[in-house]
């Protein structure tokens, strides 16, 4: 009888623990979050970028729930700390995420040669209509990280050529 107990008491203890583990992430899941391949264009005549959210690599798996995560990124073209625009890609599955998905921000040259204009790309895991998960970001433009406005002076400078760059993800700070 004592026995029942106790098993049913470490079944329940388990259990809780994996419930908890599904809701915050373990800290062995919180390694490097990957990286993520964007194309950048400046459309000068058409007075608008072109950004491409090519594939991402190495995400790193959130929760414990069984199978591959969904992902998506969430793009937000930002002037002087507003959002002007946001445009999101499909889900996709897999810790490799293939989107292929192109987007076009209005950006007359002005504004792309402000100081106060940048692009932010979210990755997150989830459904896009469900709790997502922000698994890291990545910031392009200027006052930005070194690699970020590396990016965008290329774009800047190699304008209408497309440019490519991998971006490693920063974890969340909020």
């Amino acid at each position: 009888m004592e026995y029942r107990k106790l098993y049913r008491i470490s079944t329940k203890a388990v259990l809780s623990l994996s419930v908890l583990d599904v809701v915050l992430p373990s800290t062995s899941n919180l390694k490097s979050p990957g990286q993520i391949l964007i194309l950048l264009q400046h459309q000068v005549l058409a007075n608008r970028i072109k950004v491409m959210v090519q594939k991402a690599t190495n995400l790193s798996k959130r929760t414990r729930i069984p199978g591959a995560p969904d992902h998506f990124v969430s793009i937000r073209l930002i002037q002087e700390n507003q959002v002007m625009d946001i445009k999101e890609t499909r889900t996709a599955s897999g810790s490799c995420p293939v989107w292929n998905a192109p987007f076009l921000f209005d950006a007359p040259v002005e504004f792309v040669q402000s100081p106060n204009l940048h692009l932010e790309f979210l990755v997150m895991q989830g459904r896009m209509y469900n709790r997502a998960r922000i698994l890291g970001r990545v910031e392009i433009g200027a006052g930005t990280s070194e690699a970020g406005m590396a990016h965008w002076q290329e774009m800047c400078n190699k304008a209408p050529v497309e440019c490519f760059q991998w971006h490693t993800l920063q974890p969340d700070t909020f």
